[in-house]
């Protein structure tokens, strides 16, 4: 069938709708691919606080193999008179079941407290806690020792630590005045000569 132009020309434009209408027509949106959740991350607990990483190591006996290790801390400069608070931590090395310390002092001081910690199924590397009063009596240096016996798979054995601290400004030690002559002149030490010769 022929068309004319009149009528070939009115179908340009509805086919032209046609095709734009099916152009502008979306396609239906496939459905959505489930999204896995983002794996979560392992929450590693954080490490507690070292409260001793501060504090003054106390002086072993030299001895090797010391199966625990000895911090302190006055809680305040130790004063004539003035009882102070003093922390000490033990803490256990490995293989250490059990530990048992014996704190005394020297003259000059008075401890107050419960002068021995006692300590039972210890984690090594844990520090354990022991509170003491020191009253220094009068100025000076002075120690506080510490005797340690730990229980390590049913042995004993025993340490011994020092903690040291000075009281006030102890007196310097002057050197001795030089040895002076008649006339309060210095008396001046010649090295002495080994004479080979005859005496005379």
């Amino acid at each position: 069938m022929k068309l004319s132009p009149p009528r070939l020309l009115m179908c340009v434009p509805m086919a032209t709708l046609v095709l734009l209408g099916a152009c502008g027509s979306e396609p239906e949106p496939a459905a959505a691919a489930p999204v896995a959740p983002a794996p979560t991350k392992p929450t590693v607990a954080a490490a507690p606080k070292d409260e001793t990483a501060n504090f003054a190591r106390a002086v072993g006996d030299g001895k090797p193999g010391a199966a625990v290790n000895i911090r302190y801390e006055f809680s305040g400069k130790p004063t004539l008179g003035v009882p102070t608070e003093l922390d000490v931590a033990f803490i256990p090395s490995a293989g250490v079941d059990s530990m048992e310390a014996k704190l005394s002092g020297m003259d000059g001081i008075t401890l107050a407290g419960n002068l021995i910690a006692s300590f039972s199924a210890v984690e090594a590397g844990k520090a354990y806690r022991h509170k003491i009063s020191v009253l220094p009596d009068r100025t000076g240096v002075f120690y506080i020792t510490a005797s340690v016996n730990t229980q390590i798979a049913g042995s004993a054995l025993n340490r011994t630590f020092s903690i040291p601290f000075v009281v006030g400004q102890p007196p310097v030690q002057q050197k001795p005045a030089p040895a002076t002559d008649d006339k309060g002149e210095p008396v001046k030490s010649m090295p002495a000569e080994e004479s080979t010769g005859p005496k005379k």
